[in-house]
């Protein structure tokens, strides 16, 4: 019988990585788990002195870290997604990161064709160039409110019509 909570570790560390690699889906990871769980027991040792249910404590312990891992590992796929999706409007190199805006938004004006031309130009000129709503506003002789109706529309209609677009609006707009 074990007399703490460490104990109750080493004694049944094989049994304890088990568990951890069944929820984690792999060794590594099972380990890294039971690790974390055996650091954050080791410094909260005086606290458990008493704990009558070492094993399903562990357990709870155990799939809770598992599960913040597996957070952490999809908040980290997202973001190198994110990155990607950056990286591939706006590449590294300045002259050619300069003429891809360039032709990014001539195709995004051709592609807004079905809106008046004033209402292309400040839409650009809010997303791309990033003049402020106010001035964009005052430029179409609307309210902010109906400014911000109008591009709601317009960015709609890119995506219903052309997704590829939008998803570039979309990344330029998380800048």
């Amino acid at each position: 019988m074990a007399k703490s909570i460490m104990d109750f570790i080493e004694e049944n560390y094989k049994d304890l990585l088990t568990f951890a690699i069944k929820l984690s889906g792999n060794w590594a990871d099972g380990e890294d788990v039971l690790q974390t769980v055996a650091a954050k027991i080791c410094a909260k040792q005086d606290d458990l002195k008493d704990l009558a249910y070492c094993k399903s404590y562990l357990m709870t312990c155990i799939r809770n870290a598992t599960f913040n891992l597996k957070r952490t590992k999809a908040r980290q796929r997202v973001a190198d997604v994110d990155f990607e999706k950056l990286t591939e409007v706006l590449p590294d190199s300045r002259p050619k990161r300069e003429f891809e805006v360039v032709e990014w938004i001539e195709s995004l004006e051709q592609h807004l064709s079905y809106y008046d031309e004033e209402s292309r130009k400040a839409f650009i000129a809010y997303y791309v160039d990033q003049v402020p709503l106010e001035e964009v506003a005052a430029s179409l002789g609307l309210t902010k409110r109906q400014t911000t109706k109008k591009f709601e529309s317009m960015r709609n209609y890119l995506k219903r019509h052309y997704k590829h677009l939008f998803i570039q609006l979309s990344v330029l707009l998380s800048m």
